[in-house]
């Protein structure tokens, strides 16, 4: 019996002792979605900022695995390069998942150098004597902290200290050493199989944005609305004819960043007790070369398309996720690398609206006359034309194509839900003009004039809160602010006059 048990521990203890059965990989997937939530504090910023964006994506992604009989180790390549270990969740796995790891072992010249250190590597370099290029055998000592040390026929030198041309060349990609980051997780099957699993995980570095496009009809009443979402990827890898979405809204969460970033090689030469001692010491970006493949510096992302002269058929309208707002992109596009694109959002045409002149003014202080800016207002309901959610963006106005197409006004609006009035940016007017005296302390005495030969609507808001004015006839709430709405017949003006409350007044 006791002879039994010492043979069953035997037998054991080799397959405890393997790495986890065998390694399965998986390097791309078959299908995947992104869903992009934008930066609540930065996502009024565009263009995007590659090196740093604050928001984040859900990753969904199919793929086929071959599974062996037993444990086994599978590697889910080519996932973002900001994926949140933690949240990454497995299905389809018939063993389920025992274990996760993220890999971060990237491929970069610094990593290679630390992969080959005591092994052999080939260098092309430049003859000092006789200025042609040669191959040579090293055997790199030491790196890459503070420098690479090779060995060489004529003896030990630092790499790239020479003043030459040099770089070293790598029969193969060492052990554990990936051109792109790597989710490992470890499982059991009781039988060979193939399976379909699904991987979904969080990844930083993505954000989005809402760019309106605005073009007045020829009648002047009304105006096609048009809106590009631009999303931004800052992360080193690629999302083929990924199935895209956004979402709108604030999330509660805690930002962290997860990035890895390969590192790069720094040959440092110190040359000590010369006349060029204290030369600046320069960087050598090394480039990498294994077998005839090189890794190179990512390119600058191609400018975003230009408007579109003509609306195509209206995307989806915005779906409700809770108290947020899911945009879906009807067509599957490619996420570049460390780029941005820019795809169809949302459309609508003959949307009516109403021309205002708006001016804020600090409350019962002298403000010399001057010109007005002029707004189209909307209003978003489904009977006024519009009835969408329309996430916060910048706006560019332009006359209609039988004026021109001219420029006429940019500007922004923030997130308006239905029902809102919203606001486009059209420039400036010198024909309506307002000004403020003050007659007495704590007073305020508006006046607005209109030269057209047409009416026009004022809307002259208070820099103060509802609450610090006196209640006067035509004085009303808007967003919280007095405002003086009126509308001024054509060439003529009006003039209002209100009093501020006295601290302690009733």
């Amino acid at each position: 019996m006791r002879r039994a048990a010492v043979l069953a521990l035997l037998t054991a203890t080799p397959a405890t002792a393997q790495d986890f059965g065998a390694t399965v990989r998986s390097p791309a997937p078959s299908a995947v979605a992104v869903t992009v939530y934008r930066n609540p504090d930065k996502y009024r910023q565009v263009p995007f900022d590659l090196r740093w964006l604050g928001g984040f994506a859900l990753i969904t992604e199919t793929r086929t695995v071959r599974l062996p009989a037993g444990p086994a180790t599978v590697r889910f390549e080519g996932v973002a390069g900001g994926i949140v270990p933690v949240s990454a969740i497995v299905t389809g796995l018939p063993g389920g998942v025992a274990e996760k790891n993220r890999d971060a072992r990237l491929l970069s010249p610094a990593a290679l150098i630390d992969g080959y250190l005591g092994r052999r590597v080939t260098l092309t370099r430049t003859d000092r004597a006789s200025g042609r290029v040669r191959v040579q055998d090293a055997v790199v000592v030491a790196g890459p902290a503070g420098g690479v040390v090779v060995r060489t026929p004529d003896g030990v030198e630092a790499l790239g200290c020479s003043g030459l041309a040099e770089k070293p060349r790598y029969p193969a990609v060492p052990a554990g050493l990936t051109a792109g980051p790597v989710l490992s997780v470890e499982t059991a099957s009781r039988a060979a199989t193939t399976a379909t699993v699904t991987l979904s995980y969080l990844t930083s570095e993505f954000d989005w944005s809402a760019s309106y496009v605005a073009r007045l009809t020829p009648d002047g009443r009304h105006l096609d609305l048009f809106a590009w979402l631009t999303l931004a990827n800052g992360n080193a890898e690629r999302f083929p004819d990924a199935q895209v979405q956004a979402v709108a809204g604030r999330l509660n969460r805690d930002a962290r960043r997860y990035l890895v970033a390969a590192a790069p090689l720094r040959l440092d030469c110190y040359p000590l007790g010369t006349t060029t001692s204290n030369l600046r010491v320069e960087q050598a970006n090394e480039d990498i070369v294994v077998t005839g493949f090189r890794v190179s510096n990512m390119s600058a992302p191609p400018p975003p398309p230009p408007p579109p002269p003509a609306m195509a058929e209206a995307p989806p309208p915005p779906e409700d996720l809770g108290d947020l707002k899911l945009y879906r992109v009807p067509e599957r596009v490619t996420v570049n690398a460390n780029g941005q694109k820019q795809v169809a959002l949302l459309a609508r045409r003959q949307v009516p609206f109403a021309r205002v002149y708006r001016l804020t003014l600090p409350p019962a202080q002298p403000v010399a006359r001057g010109a007005t800016n002029v707004a189209l207002r909307l209003d978003n309901r489904v009977a006024a034309g519009l009835g969408l959610a329309l996430p916060a963006g910048s706006t560019t106005l332009y006359a209609s194509e039988r004026q021109g197409g001219l420029l006429l006004g940019t500007g922004r609006i923030e997130d308006k839900a239905v029902g809102e009035r919203v606001r486009i940016g059209a420039g400036t007017s010198a024909q309506v003009l307002v000004e403020q005296t003050v007659p007495t302390r704590g007073q305020g005495r508006i006046e607005a004039s209109n030269a057209n030969p047409f009416p026009a609507t004022v809307e002259v808001a208070l820099a103060a809160p509802v609450g610090n004015v006196e209640p006067t006839p035509g004085l009303v709430d808007v967003e919280g602010r007095p405002t003086w709405v009126a509308t001024l017949p054509a060439n003529g003006r009006a003039t209002l006059t209100y009093r501020l409350r006295q601290p302690g007044g009733g």
